[in-house]
């Protein structure tokens, strides 16, 4: 299934792999495995030769057929044990809302998703799980006013719910680590992107200005296109999660380029990749959004040997090539 599902992408796109295998008997569980991260994090843990169980909103995507299954929402999770006895290893990918729409109705991040998640880690430590790794957000837990490039070590003051709900993740399981042992490791990702990312969605500015061009319609851009993000391929951000999964990286860390690109760069970018020519639809900035948000990683690259290598415009043609499959 993982050779199947990697057929069409470039060469340097299957270079990344973990500094850090995991063990024969690993047992894994991910949450949000129908996810876009979660999609790709399910085929490499397969690859790999691990015992995978997924778990999601929807049923699997065509990529995850056959795969062990459990359908549902983390929100209406009362009694997360069945589904992590016999884990060895939990990946938490499930996020609350989105950054924008988030501080629309900020009171349901609290009541929809931090409850699911406590009591997820009392399931942890009553299964034994060895392990549990957190998908944060370092684009949005960090706030506006961060250095350039952003090291663990800054403020985190979020301007979104969605960021705050993140970071107070990190606090209870810095606090369950604190209190009762359990091994967790926590990754602030940044932009992500490439294949299975949808769209059509909020999230995912890659995905969509390529699909807008390559189908024709117009992209929206907020303010003056002069946002400044850190874009990662999936296939390093894969690579990050197994090596602090599996290996002994330091329990919090940033994983992104290192580069920050402005959204009108993106856009020029994605369209000399494809051939096409951009038609710009400009809306009123959001205030959800950082002007500058670019993550120094240099704690995991140092810790572990990690590093960012699927270039920028080989991600570029990886993520529209899968776009333009057929189906």
């Amino acid at each position: 299934m993982a050779a199947a599902a990697h057929a069409r992408l470039p060469a340097a796109v299957l270079s990344p792999a973990p500094t850090a295998l995991p063990p024969p008997d690993a047992a894994c569980l991910v949450l949000g495995a129908g996810g876009f991260i979660g999609t790709n994090l399910c085929t490499a843990l397969v690859g790999l030769g691990v015992r995978v169980t997924g778990f999601g909103r929807s049923t699997p995507p065509p990529t995850l057929a056959g795969l062990n299954w459990r359908q549902g929402s983390i929100e209406a999770l009362a009694d997360p044990d069945s589904l992590v006895a016999g884990r060895t290893h939990v990946f938490d990918l499930i996020g609350a809302g989105l950054p924008d729409s988030s501080n629309r109705n900020p009171a349901e991040i609290v009541a929809d998703g931090l409850p699911p998640k406590v009591r997820l880690l009392e399931a942890c430590l009553r299964a034994g799980v060895r392990r549990l790794v957190f998908a944060s957000s370092g684009g949005t837990v960090y706030g506006p006013s961060g250095p350039d490039p952003i090291a663990e070590t800054a403020a985190t003051d979020p301007i979104s719910a969605y960021g705050i709900g993140k970071l107070t993740v990190e606090k209870y399981l810095a606090l369950y680590r604190h209190l009762h042992g359990l091994d967790s490791r926590v990754l602030r990702i940044a932009n992500a992107y490439g294949p299975h990312q949808h769209p059509l969605r909020e999230q995912g500015l890659v995905a969509a200005v390529l699909h807008r061009l390559l189908t024709g319609a117009a992209i929206p851009v907020w303010g003056d296109g002069a946002v400044v993000r850190d874009y990662i391929h999936v296939a390093d951000v894969v690579s990050a999660m197994l090596t602090m999964g599996f290996g002994d990286g330091p329990t919090l860390c940033n994983v992104g380029s290192g580069v920050g690109r402005s959204v009108l760069s993106v856009i020029e970018d994605a369209a000399r990749v494809v051939g096409r020519r951009p038609v710009l639809d400009v809306r009123p900035p959001r205030r959800a959004d950082v002007a500058v948000n670019v993550l120094d990683s240099a704690r995991l690259r140092q810790a572990t040997g990690w590093r960012p290598r699927v270039a920028w415009e080989d991600g570029l043609a990886d993520t529209a090539a899968w776009l333009r499959r057929p189906g």
